[in-house]
Parts: structure tokens; sequence; C-alpha cells
């Protein structure tokens, strides 16, 4: 634990072990990269730009960062300069005008000039691939997703979606270790692969989950690939020595299940989701008529909490006042600014899957709704880093919780702060105004259910108040 609470930081990786001076001639795509790759890097200083071309892909960026602009390299003090960086189509660069440069710095000519493109365009390729198994990332994904979405629109071009989450794979990685775990993810990814036509798009979701895009692929088409995936990781387990593996797909198509990306992920991903329910192994589509929950804007996910306050006012005080304590906790644990306030979002929202949860016969178990939760803001991806935190926020320190009997450190620190702030505000709900002195009493009666909470938060939040932190004005602020 930090003794001392720091300002979040985060550092640029640097090119160069010490400050280098550039100039680059020309203003083309290579520039452009070139410039996108070093924006905030401090070993790397761009002194200007010659281009004559104010049209040229690099100049808009360039202004951006501040990048002085030449029409010619004559009006270019280049005394100071490390490096000339030749972008341009011309081999040589005329020598008078060079003069000026000092004795250690070099003229990068054309040809190294195409090699660096090459490279850079590489490196912005390597970025959108999952390093681990070799396919596509998330942001490929979604990228090619709304292509495909908007040639479906204007051509009427029909595709399908495919969500898959391989079952049983925590207990692999618990059981065998990371690195088992990493050579299983492999090996679905081979299966994959190995299903696919070359049109096809296959992409690592993240964690076990993968994504597939069918181009010009019907209902039958998809059916077929979603079958011939399933079998083919079925067969893992007996090739690679393990088991209890297999996978759930979801199966969306457009236009029939939807026109927009966010409605085919919903529903392919939903369908996953309800093939998992159904005991895994299996490929799922949604019927007609069935809709699952709504994906949140941030916007939207808080506006929720708000109305609910209106008609439960409990509700609406409780996601407040933990919303509160889970950073007051975060405080206590030196946790920076940037991880507060996701504590702080978290909190307001674990309880948003129970939007989706009725009493009403047929309705889902109460124990879902922390999955429902996590399920309506995974995809929006600025509350992403959240989901964890909304997921398992109900999972007890000794592996008895829901939904899936995580244990100690295997339970996201996120989820074990809201737990403990959950914990808290349940037990002082009937006892406003309430302030450190009644928390601190609340943390007993908390340690006495042995299991439950963290020891080591809960003993840190102690600390805490009996320090003086919590806010003085507390009890004035709360509603009534």
């Amino acid at each position: 634990m930090m003794d001392k609470r720091e300002p979040f930081k985060m550092e640029v990786p640097k090119i160069f072990p010490e400050r280098v001076r550039v100039i680059l001639l020309g203003g083309g795509k290579c520039a452009r990269v070139f410039l996108e790759t070093v924006v905030g890097d401090p070993s790397v200083e761009v002194l200007g730009i010659v281009e004559s071309d104010r049209g040229s892909e690099a100049i808009s960026l360039a202004e951006c960062m501040g990048v002085p602009i030449y029409d010619s390299l004559g009006k270019l003090d280049l005394s100071q300069a490390d490096i000339v960086l030749n972008l341009t189509g011309y081999r040589k660069v005329d020598g008078s005008l060079l003069k000026g440069l000092k004795g250690t710095a070099e003229v990068v000519d054309c040809r190294s000039g195409r090699l660096l493109q090459g490279l850079l365009e590489r490196k912005s390729f390597l970025a959108l691939m999952d390093p681990l198994t070799g396919l596509y990332n998330i942001t490929y994904f979604y990228r090619s997703l709304k292509e495909e979405v908007e040639r479906g629109v204007r051509y009427g071009s029909p595709f399908a979606l495919l969500f898959m989450d391989a079952d049983s794979f925590k207990s692999i990685n618990d059981q065998l270790g990371h690195l088992k775990g990493d050579e299983v993810l492999r090996a679905v990814a081979g299966v994959v692969m190995d299903s696919l036509r070359s049109a096809d798009i296959a992409c690592r979701y993240g964690g076990d989950e993968f994504a597939v895009i069918l181009p010009e692929a019907r209902l039958e088409g998809a059916e077929r690939v979603a079958e011939r995936i399933r079998k083919g990781v079925e067969g893992l387990p007996r090739k690679m020595g393990i088991c209890g593996l297999s996978v759930s797909i979801g199966l969306a198509l457009f236009p029939t299940d939807g026109v927009s990306t966010e409605n085919l992920v919903r529903r392919a991903d939903w369908s996953m989701y309800q093939a998992k329910k159904m005991g895994g192994n299996m490929v799922y589509r949604m019927v007609e008529g069935e809709e699952p929950p709504s994906f949140f804007r941030v916007e939207d996910a808080l506006s929720l909490v708000s109305q609910k306050g209106e008609r439960d006012k409990f509700q609406r005080s409780h996601s407040e006042m933990v919303s509160f304590l889970s950073a007051e906790i975060g405080k206590a644990l030196g946790l920076n600014m940037g991880v507060l306030r996701h504590l702080r979002v978290a909190g307001a929202l674990h309880d948003i899957g129970k939007a989706e949860v009725s009493s009403e016969a047929g309705a889902w178990d109460y124990e879902e709704h922390s999955f429902i939760g996590g399920y309506m803001l995974r995809h929006v991806p600025y509350l992403r880093g959240i989901v964890p935190c909304i997921l398992f926020h109900h999972e007890r320190f000794d592996g008895k919780g829901f939904p899936k009997g995580l244990e100690g450190e295997q339970i996201p620190l996120g989820a074990r702060v809201i737990f403990l702030a959950d914990r808290i505000q349940r037990l002082l709900e009937d006892k406003h105004p309430w302030g450190a002195q009644e928390i601190l009493k609340a943390l007993e009666e908390i340690r006495e259910d042995h299991g439950a909470a963290d020891p080591q938060i809960l003993e840190a939040f102690a600390r805490y108040l009996k320090e003086g932190n919590f806010p003085k004005d507390f009890s004035s602020r709360q509603s009534s």
C-alpha cells in the first residue's frame, strides 16, 4: 500500500535515449505517419517540414503539432538539425542547400525514407493485431464491422456476425497456469482461422472471446461455419491433453437482425450468453421477438439511475452512497485520481443491471443482475474498463459469492472495493445521518462475517477513518 498518494503520471515511450532534432523533407503519407509516431515523444523534436503543397497529408497534423512549415529548404535554418529525413521522391538533395548542417548531422535519402515508410506502415498494421493469437484485435473488428454495415446498406449485401466465448477457460487457467491458457487460446484461434474463407475476418475480442465477420454469408452458410468452429474446438481437449474446453457461439445476421453495428453486436453477444446459459458448446441465434438488454452511453446509464431514483428513492441514494464510499476506500488504498474516477462511475452504475430484472414470472434471477449490468456496458469504449467491477461486485473473498465464485485476488480490485462499499451502505441504510464512527461499527460487523470482504482493504479503510481522513461535512450532505 502506498503511504503517500501521488497524482497519476503517464509517460510516452521514447524512441531515442537522447534528444534528436529532425527536419522532414516532404509532407506526404510517410511524413504524416512519422509525425503520428513521434507525437508526444520528448526525445524527438521536429524542427520543420519542407513542403510546397499545403494540401499534402502531413500538413494539417504538422500545424496541430506546432511544427513550422516551409515551402523550400533554403528558408530553413539547418544549423541545429541532427537528421534531415528526405521523404520526397527525389534520390538526391542539392548539397549546397545542406551546407548549414553541423558536422554530426546525417541526411537520410529517399530509399531509406521508403524503408522507414514500410516500417511505420507495418507498425500501424501490427497495432491492429492481437500479439498472442495473430488474429485482428477489437479496434480492427469495429472498423471492419462499420465498413461491412455501410456496404450492406449501400448495396444490399448480407453478412453474418459470430460472437464466441471459450467455456470453462478460467478453470484451465487456474489449474494448468497461464502459459497453458495462452496455448489454448492460440489453438482456439487456429481452429477459427482454419474454419474460415480468405474473405472472412477473425478477431480476438478480448480475454477468451472471439468475433468473426462473414461477408456475403446467409443463415445456412453462417450456421455451417459456426458448427465447424464448435466441433473443431470440441476436439481440442483430446489433442492438447486438457478437459472441459468447448465454445459457445452467438449468431446475428444483417439485415435480418439489425442494420447498425450496435444492434448486430448486441444480438450476437446476447445470443452467445444464451448459448452459455443453456450449458455451452452450442450455436444460438435469438428468435424473432426476443430482445436483449440495451447498451448504454455513460450519459444514458447515469440518467437511468436518476430516473429509477425518482421511482425508487432508496435505490438512487444507495447508488450515490456506494459511489462516494468506493472513492473514499480508493483514497485509503492510495489509488491515483484516474482509478478513483473509475470507482466513482462503477459505484454509481454497480446495480444498473436491475433495470432489466423483475420479480415477474419468467424474469431473470436476481443473481444475474451483475452479469446483465456488465453486459449492458461492455461495448461502450469508455466504460469497458469498469465492466469487471460491475460483473464481480457480489463475489466474496472466500469464493462463496456470485456469479463466478471467484476468490481472493482473482476478484478484480475495483469489484472488491465496491463489494465493501455496498455492504457498508446496506448496513447503514436506516441510520441517517451517519459518518466515520458509524462506518467503523459497520466494518466491525463485516469483519465478523469471515471471508466476505478483502481483509486488507477493510483494514486500510478502518485506518483511514481513524486517522480522521473522512470528510467532516459528510453528514450534512447526505440525502434525507
